[in-house]
This record gives C-alpha cells, sequence and structure tokens, in this order.
C-alpha cells in the first residue's frame, strides 16, 4: 500500500529551495502533492490557508535565504519547513525535533501553530526533548520512553505530573515538570515510599 498521500514527515533539518519565497516553496510542494486533478487555483487556495495558520502571510514573498543571502529567521525557516508537509493535507503527520535550535517564544509559536492544524483533523505526532512545560501542556497525549525504548508513561499531558507523584516522586516548586519526568526516568530522583527503588 502507497501512503505517501496519506502521511507527512518534517525532518529536524530545514531542506527547501533557499532562492524562492516562501510562497513559491510552498506552492511549488502543493503542485507535486496533491492531486494532479486539483486545479492551479485550489491549490493556492490550499497554500493560503497554510501559510496564515502558521503565521507567514506579512513575509510570504520574502526569499528563504541562506548563509550568504539574507532571508528569514530561523523560526520562520522552521514553519516553511512544516508548510510543505501541511499543503498535501496530510492524515497524519510527524515531525522530528521541530524545536531543535529555536527560542522557547519561537517553539511555542510552531506548536501552536500545530495545535491549529491538529484541530482541523490532522494527527500529529512530534519528537521532542527537553520541553518546556508550557510545550508539554500543548500536547492532548504524550508518551515518555525510558531505557531500551520501554513505555513509562501513555496519556494525557495534564495528568502526567499527578502520576508521578502519585508513584511517591515529589516535584519541586521551580521545576520545569517536564524536566523532572525525565530526571525521575533517568533515575535522578528517590520515591518517597520507596527509598530503594531503581529505574528498571
Amino acid at each position: 500500500l502507497n501512503y505517501s498521500s496519506l502521511v507527512g514527515f518534517v525532518p529536524q533539518e530545514d531542506t527547501m529551495l533557499r532562492d524562492l519565497t516562501i510562497r513559491e516553496n510552498l506552492s511549488f510542494y502543493a503542485r507535486i502533492r496533491l492531486p494532479a486533478s486539483y486545479s492551479n487555483a485550489r491549490c493556492e487556495i490550499i497554500v493560503t490557508e497554510t501559510i496564515a495558520t502558521l503565521g507567514l502571510s506579512h513575509i510570504e514573498h520574502s526569499r528563504i535565504g541562506d548563509e550568504t543571502q539574507r532571508g528569514i529567521s530561523g523560526g520562520q525557516r522552521k514553519r516553511v519547513n512544516v508548510g510543505m508537509e501541511m499543503v498535501s493535507s496530510p492524515s497524519l503527520l510527524f515531525l522530528d525535533e521541530p524545536t531543535s535550535g529555536l527560542d522557547s517564544t519561537t517553539s511555542y509559536e510552531l506548536l501552536e501553530a500545530l495545535h491549529v492544524l491538529a484541530s482541523k483533523g490532522t494527527n500529529i505526532l512530534v519528537v521532542l526533548h527537553q520541553p518546556s512545560y508550557q510545550l508539554f501542556q500543548l500536547f492532548d497525549d504524550v508518551l515518555l520512553l525510558g531505557k531500551g525504548g520501554s513505555t513509562v508513561y501513555l496519556g494525557e499531558s495534564t495528568k502526567c505530573l499527578d502520576y508521578f507523584t502519585g508513584l511517591g516522586f515529589v516535584c519541586g516548586d521551580r521545576v520545569n515538570p517536564a524536566d523532572f519526568f525525565m530526571d525521575v526516568i533517568a533515575g535522578k530522583h528517590k520515591r518517597t515510599n520507596d527509598p530503594n527503588f531503581v529505574p528498571s
């Protein structure tokens, strides 16, 4: 079976034509990813909606740029990278560490855009390392993996802290809960109800 029309994948590295503008890049990908039966006008409507969802309308005619030619920012480039998959209207979108190299504000803007996309019916799976708790809470469900890929937690992001505290782990008042979860998995926290606990 060919799932290419249903699944999109956004790699960690930004791969796009740097001499083209944001709209030109997305239009190009829309034409090669959408069905041939789609008219140019229909493709452009999809591109326009994608640009608006990603918050790039004000710079849609700006060139991407590279090391020798000034262009858009790293965060904007990352959103274009996501948009190149979004234009194909995938049912499932995978993203490999989309916030790498981005500051907290830019990361939040990117994940907010993904949240809008999810609200429109696309299933989104994201691999993240060391997210802020603000980003962590944008996800509906999270999967935390331990050593060897074993499942430590799978469920709603809003219930994750209660799950770990219910097991006897205490998160400090000024500690990022997302970092706390990773530290618990790494064995850096003791269980109040089992001081001899060692993570498997």
